[in-house]
């Protein structure tokens, strides 16, 4: 509650990009002191653990891609509650992204805008630093291809195996591979024949056997999700991310007018949630039984955790829900969703109770 009354109204008064920096810096150098001020962030009930890939969650929400940009708070994420967390996108090279500004807040939509523009520090530098770290939980890295229009076709793949070749024999638990970013110059990848050249690429250099996902936009067609999916049993890929951010603006809150002032750009949040849902259906109908699918996009409830798994996602993520809801967000989802679930199972008891006591009447 005291972040809602007292702290967001703060944070919002500053620019977005700034009030980011400013929480990461915050989180980066006293995280875990945070969290043991704030009467411990995590969700201790052991109802919600789950497995990634073979490593043990604590519960099965994670910190989506694009808030721990460079793999710097790997120490303290599971002291804020999450299970797991993926860190980037990483880029071959170090990038500054667009100009500023790049980032937008949508309160009454519960939204943000982002066009970012994949800044980070590069491959060598998040290598490295993480080749140092200690990791509090398991991590999945997202690599994307750096934002520069000269580099396409091969070039592009081959951007994108020097970032892979980097990270690859660290110890984190899978790689995320963005070919659905918006915020770039050539926004997301449509050609089904790159993505299988790289998804051919990447098992050929993956020596160490890390599972590799693929990060799906919700704008992509349904014939082109198919086609990817499809694809991706035959080149072993071990699931999919649904879904990134969107560049549509339908049915918002937000005044038409403010919208237009924005401009281009990614949204996430609240809005996003029926997109990523009918994305998670598709690819659940398609894909292999032993691919699993991470579910993000407008998470902030355990309702909203509830609906992704029923629509095939076994784990999830969460980012704008952050900026509106506060630091005790993973912990409040998972008490929500564990209720729901002993609800659930409350509900098949008593049905198949009163199934049976139906057949013994007319017996």
């Amino acid at each position: 509650m005291s972040y809602q009354k007292i702290i967001r109204p703060l944070l919002f008064q500053m620019d977005p990009e700034q009030a980011h920096v400013l929480v990461h810096s915050l989180l980066k150098n006293y995280g875990k002191i945070l969290a043991k001020v704030s009467g411990g962030l995590t969700y201790n009930d052991t109802d919600l653990s789950c497995d990634l890939f073979g490593h043990p969650l604590s519960n099965p929400i994670g910190l989506a891609a694009g808030f721990d940009k460079n793999g710097e708070l790997t120490e303290v994420l599971q002291a804020l509650g999450f299970g797991f967390a993926e860190i980037g996108s990483v880029c071959a090279r170090a990038t500054n992204g667009n100009p500023k500004p790049r980032l937008f807040r949508l309160p009454e939509d519960e939204a943000a805008i982002n066009r970012l523009g994949l800044n980070g520090h590069g491959a060598d530098a998040v290598a490295e630093r993480l080749g140092e770290a200690h990791f509090s939980l398991p991590i999945g890295l997202n690599i994307a291809k750096t934002n520069d229009p000269a580099i396409a076709g091969e070039a592009a793949v081959a951007d994108m195996i020097y970032t892979f070749n980097k990270i690859r024999g660290l110890p984190i638990t899978y790689v995320t591979v963005n070919a659905s970013c918006p915020n770039t110059k050539e926004g997301i990848v449509t050609e089904g024949d790159q993505m299988r050249l790289l998804m051919q690429e990447l098992q050929k250099f993956n020596s160490t056997k890390i599972p590799i996902l693929i990060k799906l936009s919700p704008d992509s067609t349904t014939e082109f999700v198919e086609s990817i999916v499809d694809a991706a049993s035959t080149f072993k890929i071990a699931g999919f991310v649904c879904g990134n951010t969107t560049t549509s603006r339908d049915d918002l809150k937000t005044n038409s007018d403010r919208i237009k002032e924005i401009g281009m750009g990614g949204l996430s949040g609240a809005p996003l949630k029926e997109k990523a849902i009918k994305l998670c259906q598709r690819v659940n109908a398609k894909k292999k039984d032993w691919q699993i699918i991470i579910g993000c996009g407008g998470i902030s409830t355990g309702k909203d955790a509830y609906d992704f798994m029923t629509a095939g996602a076994s784990l999830l993520e969460v980012y704008t829900g952050l900026i509106y809801k506060g630091p005790t967000l993973p912990q409040d989802i998972c008490r929500e969703l564990s209720a729901i679930l002993k609800q659930k199972s409350q509900d098949k008891s008593t049905d198949k109770s009163r199934s049976k006591q139906v057949a013994y009447t007319q017996d």
